[in-house]
């Protein structure tokens, strides 16, 4: 599966709704991506102190990170003016569109993308 930006904040925020099932993964080994706009969104939460920033950093390390390479990159130019979607929606739905699994997240508009599946927690 594929985290969306949404879900990762809620997570650090401490939403039950989006601990319990992330937790419930991590500790079943699945197998859960990150695109790399996410980790850079993430990254640029302006209330992160420089200690916040070194635990998130540690907690973004147990996804496996996906960077945006031309095919991605295609893609998501596809989803973007196919759907109307700002850039960082449609790289992160690009990417699991990509990696061919679903996409958690919250994103109401994400879900109109007919191309990929949506998991909402």
């Amino acid at each position: 599966m594929v985290l969306d930006t949404n879900i990762l904040i809620a997570y650090l925020g401490g939403d039950k709704a989006a601990t319990e099932p992330v937790d419930y993964w991590f500790v079943n080994n699945a197998v859960l991506f990150i695109s790399a706009v996410t980790y850079t969104e993430v990254l640029a939460l302006p209330e992160a102190s420089e200690s916040d920033l070194v635990k998130i950093r540690q907690f973004l390390s147990n996804f496996i990170l996906i960077d945006v390479d031309k095919q991605i990159a295609e893609g998501t130019a596809l989803l973007k003016r196919k759907y109307k979607l700002k850039f960082p929606d449609a790289a992160v739905a690009a990417t699991a569109k990509y990696l061919e699994v679903s996409l958690v997240t919250r994103d109401k508009q994400l879900g109109k993308v007919k191309e990929i599946t949506i998991v909402k927690i």
